[in-house]
């Protein structure tokens, strides 16, 4: 019987010491890593950047970025599809729209806004000290990608542009801003404007100008090219060419949508939603788009960004996070975090420093834990120092060397709610104002360990984007985060399969687990009481050792 058992025993410690050299050999072909080589062949090492940013601010407000939330936004539990009016509340998209802009230049009034708005750009233009004049037209890139190829009568519940987040921006243009509506154009070069969207904006704005790739359904037409063109630092795809609606307008308003996209585990923002504004076909640009996401290579949204008719005509960038996607391009997801407590993202993110909004909305991704790579934000790195001589985008002779904003990222245990997530203007860093801290609820969440993580002897954490679970080797520190609340709950109570392992009453709320474990599934949970009320999070793990 002992013999029995010893070998029991032994074959448990042979399958665990099994179990963790295939993690390993897994971690080396679907995590990131420490370091990069580049095209160049030096090796980089990759930065996390927390509060410590690189580049320039760019704005009425350098470097601000505004985050406004509103669970009302959107209906938790839909009824059909996601784009349905009865799951959307035009109202508060509205109000969170005027809010959030009135917020980005520190005015009352949403007229005052774009004056101050257009008068930036026209400053930084040259086009002197003036705001928006009649008979200038305005162009609007929407993201439109999940229809691509698709007949426009299609149904289905795939992510794409909010129109009535697109609604919303079109009153400020035309009621606030005073631009005629034949002077605006909404956009997607690269795929169709379905009858659902093309529907429920244009029965409000009948006289806009909506182009998509084909131009064959009612109200919608063909896409025009330009000869202008933007030309790439790298690749076999030499350049692409613009569509006159983007090249002959006077102004554009990017309008990315917070999701990920499967090139490299890579994330679709402002730089990215720039690909839908060629002519030709977009696919021959994913190379250049994986080589990107080596830290210190050339990234085509770096190209984009610093084009003179993209991303420097760019007037204003609104991000649309309504709703958004954690794993792939087209499905709506629910997110964990704070405020969010699983529901839809039900925010909207304004900015006039391209590099800053997506470096906020990929901050979103990654503390929500979607696990973006580390090279998804090579080409914000890129885009704050451009190396010398490499990107000349008009081909004429003219390399970037400006920055073309600021690049930080958060520090995930401040509250989101907090100014000081970021490092702010007076440290030349991101200005992140965020708004709608009246609308959270109180909640605890596990900081540590990880969801899909690789968590290592305590202190090391790699994303594990290829396994739906969080592994642990070794002992672990524990640790919770309290929501919603002022001042400290009454207490924090930490558990293991309904164990009661230890109770924290001050902060940092922690504790650690350092009970060996061999081969076993185990749920974590955490516990946080505030006057009569309770709130839980829970996270299940495999511990070995």
């Amino acid at each position: 019987m002992k013999k029995y058992f010893k070998n029991k025993l032994s074959q448990k410690i042979l399958l665990t010491i099994f179990m963790v050299c295939i993690l390993l050999i897994s971690i080396t072909s679907n995590v990131s890593g420490l370091f990069f080589t580049n095209l160049d062949g030096i090796e980089l090492n990759s930065y996390d950047y927390i509060k410590n940013p690189i580049g320039g601010p760019k704005g009425v407000k350098p470097g601000r970025v505004v985050w406004v939330w509103n669970p009302d936004a959107t209906k938790k539990n839909l009824t059909g599809y996601w784009w349905e009016p009865e799951n959307n509340n035009q109202t508060i998209i509205d109000q969170m729209f005027s809010q959030a802009l009135r917020n980005l230049t520190d005015t009352n009034n949403c007229n005052e806004v774009w004056e101050q708005i257009f008068r930036y750009f026209n400053r930084v233009h040259d086009n002197g000290d003036r705001g928006y004049q009649q008979g200038e037209s305005i162009s609007i890139k929407l993201n439109l990608a999940n229809n691509q190829n698709e007949p426009y009568d299609n149904l289905d519940n795939d992510f794409d542009a909010n129109p009535y987040v697109v609604i919303a921006l079109l009153k400020q243009l035309i009621n606030n801003a005073g631009i005629p509506e034949d002077f605006i154009t909404i956009f997607d070069a690269s795929t169709v404007m379905q009858d659902w969207f093309y529907n429920l904006v244009a029965s409000e704005f009948p006289e806009i100008h909506y182009i998509d790739v084909f131009g064959e359904a009612e109200g919608r037409e063909k896409v025009v090219s330009s000869e202008t063109l933007v030309y790439f630092a790298w690749g076999q795809c030499k350049y692409r060419t613009l569509p006159k609606c983007v090249a002959n307008a006077d102004y554009i308003i990017n309008m990315p949508l917070l999701k990920r996209h499967p090139i490299m585990n890579g994330i679709t923002l402002a730089g990215k939603n720039f690909f839908g504004c060629f002519m030709e076909e977009v696919t021959p640009l994913h190379q250049y788009m994986q080589w990107g996401s080596i830290m210190g290579n050339p990234a085509p949204q770096t190209d984009l960004l610093g084009h003179k008719d993209l991303g420097k005509k760019t007037l204003l960038l609104v991000g649309d996070g309504t709703f958004a996607t954690r794993q792939n391009i087209k499905t709506i997801e629910k997110f964990y975090m704070y405020p969010f407590d699983d529901d839809w993202t039900n925010s909207l993110f304004f900015s006039r420093d391209s590099v800053a909004l997506d470096s906020v909305m990929y901050d979103f991704l990654k503390v929500e834990g979607t696990h973006p790579s580390r090279g998804s934000h090579n080409y914000l790195h890129q885009a704050t120092r451009p190396p010398k001589n490499r990107y000349d985008p008009e081909n004429d002779g003219v390399f970037l060397t400006e920055s073309l904003g600021v690049h930080e990222h958060c520090d995930p245990e401040v509250d989101v709610f907090s100014f000081d997530r970021y490092s702010g203007p007076d440290k030349n860093g991101i200005d992140y104002i965020a708004l709608g801290e009246e609308y959270a609820l109180f909640s605890v969440d596990i900081l540590k360990p990880m969801r899909k993580s690789l968590c290592i002897f305590e202190n090391l954490q790699i994303p594990l984007r290829k396994l739906n679970t969080t592994l642990i080797i070794g002992k672990i520190n524990v640790k919770a985060q309290v929501n919603g609340i002022l001042g400290n709950p009454d207490r924090v109570e930490f558990y293991v399969d309904d164990v009661l392992e230890n109770t924290d009453f001050d902060y940092p709320y922690e504790w650690l687990w350092d009970n060996p474990s061999f081969i076993k599934l185990s749920e974590i949970t955490v516990k946080a009481y505030s006057n009569s009320s309770i709130v839980i999070d829970k996270i299940m793990v495999w511990k070995f050792f």
